[in-house]
């Protein structure tokens, strides 16, 4: 087995509560004394929790209106205000992100529900894959537009994250060698 994959067991309790769970990574000791490596385990929340008391960050099930997944970040006491700035720009861009796909997806369900509709009362009691299909090239080519302003905007607010988390990493790697003697 590969060092970094769960048990079997492991994932299918993962996969079985996965859709309502809050999910974060923890290390257990092991009841084995051969194995003195800590194993992964995934705790389940019913709500997501508060971001003061996390020793990390938490990944969400997935929003029922956006299909993304939602983070509780976790931040230290002491964390600087460069480390509290990229930890905003992320909840900030998360949010941006969330309200996207939340309109988008919206949006296109109207359009299909619509399309669907104006199918059923021409008569067409089952849509085919290949009249499906029409309507996804239909609304890709309407949201063109969109779709290439938001990879623009999406690329150039990751850029602006990538280089202030390299700036974070620099100053902390600075602090610990100012720290050593």
């Amino acid at each position: 087995m590969n060092r970094n994959s769960l048990p079997p067991r492991t994932i299918s309790s993962l996969l079985k509560h996965w859709s309502r769970r809050y999910a974060t990574e923890q290390t257990q000791a092991t009841h084995a004394q051969t194995r003195p490596k800590k194993s992964p385990v995934y705790v389940g929340l019913t709500q997501p929790p508060e971001a003061e008391s996390v020793s990390c960050d938490y990944i969400g099930p997935p929003d029922a209106k956006s299909n993304l997944r939602p983070y509780v970040r976790h931040y230290d006491e002491n964390e600087t205000e460069m480390a509290k700035k990229l930890r905003l720009l992320r909840i900030e861009v998360e949010k941006w992100n969330m309200d996207f796909w939340t309109k988008h997806n919206k949006r296109f369900y109207e359009e299909k529900d619509d399309f669907i509709r104006l199918h059923k009362l021409n008569g067409s009691e089952e849509l085919t894959a290949d009249q499906m299909s029409v309507f996804y090239k239909t609304f890709l080519d309407k949201n063109r537009r969109i779709h290439l302003m938001y990879n623009i905007s999406w690329y150039l607010k990751n850029f602006d994250m990538l280089t202030l988390a390299f700036a974070v990493h620099v100053q902390s790697t600075v602090n610990r060698f100012r720290r050593k003697p």
